[in-house]
């Protein structure tokens, strides 16, 4: 008896909230792509902090350390956004590769290419995150769309701070 309660078939379920069925698929769809370049992001991030070098080790080690952190807060609410949406969140890496506009490599690369590839990145989820804010705000819902324009601010900082990091002199 006990286990019944976890032997749960759909992980979907129907909520009301002035957003049609449809549309509110279409919206975790969109989400999942976010939350996929969010996940990307992250493990790249979180890749350039532990290999970086050079004389530039510390600021780099430092602003990266804070990107990944935010963005792990930042999974966390998107997948729990798809599920407000009565939908699944994706969950795995296989998927978040399937879905992800962020291309996955793992290879002995300068602080200035490790840089140069995080910008891009970063780049590529602002422009994901804009197309599916600008739907979610023509089908009315305002609170993606307000999480979605929260997380391109900060994507965009990033973007700015990396390459002032990159700077020459």
């Amino acid at each position: 008896m006990a286990t019944e309660a976890l032997n749960i078939s759909k992980p979907d379920f129907n909520t009301r909230n002035g957003i049609s069925t449809e549309d509110r698929k279409k919206i975790a769809d969109a989400l999942g792509v976010v939350l996929a370049d969010t996940y990307m992001l992250f493990i790249k991030t979180q890749g350039v902090h532990w290999n970086v070098t050079g004389p530039t080790f510390m600021g780099v080690h430092k602003l990266t350390e804070e990107q990944y952190e935010n963005m792990y807060e930042a999974i966390d609410e998107l997948a729990e956004r798809i599920r407000a949406l009565g939908h699944k969140a994706p969950a795995s890496y296989t998927k978040y590769g399937e879905l992800s506009s962020i291309n996955d490599k793992d290879e002995e690369r300068s602080v200035e290419q490790m840089l140069t590839m995080l910008i891009a990145d970063h780049e590529t989820a602002v422009l994901n995150m804009r197309a599916a804010t600008e739907w979610c705000e023509d089908k009315n819902d305002y609170v993606t769309a307000d999480m979605l324009t929260e997380r391109m601010s900060w994507h965009e900082q990033a973007v700015w701070m990396l390459k002032s990091l990159a700077a020459e002199k």
